[in-house]
């Protein structure tokens, strides 16, 4: 897979499950090819990322992502 698919693959997850993409959460491009070059699946990417950083899912705080 190409890391362009990769990447929107992910955001597409992210954006679902968090409401951010991989830029809203901070994460530079940079960053993105590393764990893209080990070959972390975009669902575990998000997976970790949600975990590590404690994240709340859209569906736990409303349909608007941001608990309004």
């Amino acid at each position: 897979m190409l890391f362009e698919k990769w990447l929107a693959d992910l955001d597409r997850v992210f954006l679902k499950r968090f409401g951010i993409d991989h830029i809203m959460g901070g994460f530079s491009e940079a960053e993105m090819k590393l764990d893209y070059d080990q070959g972390e699946d975009p669902v575990e990417w998000v997976e970790r990322i949600g975990e590590k950083y404690d994240l709340d899912e859209c569906g736990a705080i409303g349909s608007s992502g941001f608990g309004w």
